[in-house]
């Protein structure tokens, strides 16, 4: 969305001449004429996940450390907006099942549910913010959780989304999302300095907008096994979030002005 509006795209480049890619863990992005930066820092979880302690169940291959922050978060507490999100491997496919437990100190918490150490790491969240980031100089906002779109199973089970081409405009199906509940929860439990940018309804609506087959080469395209209703197609959807940001923005130098 930045590099539309910049007409000297060779102006704008990734300091290490690195690709655009969800598997890069670090991304820095240079607007030399705007003297700007944007970084990316990949943390799927917020908090530490290593090598569990000294004398951990043989069944546990990871630690997740919900009192801990990600290694990486000394080097975006200096930004002069930062925007934090986590939610998407908070389940227990992406944890417990993979051998992936959570840790408090030096204690693996073994009986431990996804729900509570998603919340235990939101507190950390919170609390990290709070002591540890100059909230005067440093916007900080908190994006939510953002669904996926699988219909007749999950990703490795036949789930998919490739006939969905337009968003559903009905009523909101289903609960409110546990992750959402439980941000909401924290947030309004611990006085903080976070933003809530709230995309996880307007996401619910947007089954259509998943790469779908439409990930691989037009020969390996194939409706019965590895559709991505996960990921978001770029442009689309993670768009609208950055107009969102804009929005506010905007709004914040009207009442300035």
């Amino acid at each position: 969305m930045l590099s539309t509006a910049v007409s000297n795209k060779s102006s704008i480049y990734e300091v290490n001449g690195n690709p655009i890619t969800k598997h890069s863990g670090f991304l820095v992005f240079k607007f030399k004429d705007f003297n700007c930066t944007v970084e990316y820092y990949r943390s799927p979880f917020l908090v530490v996940q290593g090598r569990p302690p000294v004398g951990a169940p043989p069944e546990v291959k990871y630690a997740l450390r919900v009192d801990q922050m990600d290694w990486s978060s000394n080097q975006w507490r200096d930004a002069d907006l930062m925007i934090l999100s986590s939610g998407r491997w908070w389940t227990y496919e992406k944890t417990v099942r993979e051998g992936c437990n959570f840790q408090e100190g030096e204690e693996m918490k073994m009986d431990m549910t996804v729900e509570a150490g998603y919340r235990r790491s939101i507190e950390t969240v919170v609390d990290w913010v709070n002591t540890q980031v100059n909230t005067k100089k440093t916007r900080v906002f908190f994006r939510t959780f953002a669904p996926s779109h699988f219909s007749g199973g999950n990703w490795k089970h036949g789930g998919r989304c490739h006939m969905e081409i337009l968003p559903d405009l009905g009523p909101l199906k289903g609960t409110v999302s546990s992750h959402l509940k439980i941000v909401s929860d924290v947030f309004s439990q611990k006085p903080n300095s976070l933003e809530v940018l709230n995309v996880t309804n307007m996401a619910m609506r947007r089954n259509d907008g998943h790469p779908s087959i439409y990930n691989k080469p037009p020969e390996n395209q194939s409706a019965s096994h590895g559709q991505d209703c996960s990921h978001w197609c770029l442009p689309g959807v993670p768009d609208s979030w950055n107009e969102l940001l804009y929005a506010i923005f905007l709004k914040q130098e009207l009442i300035w002005a």
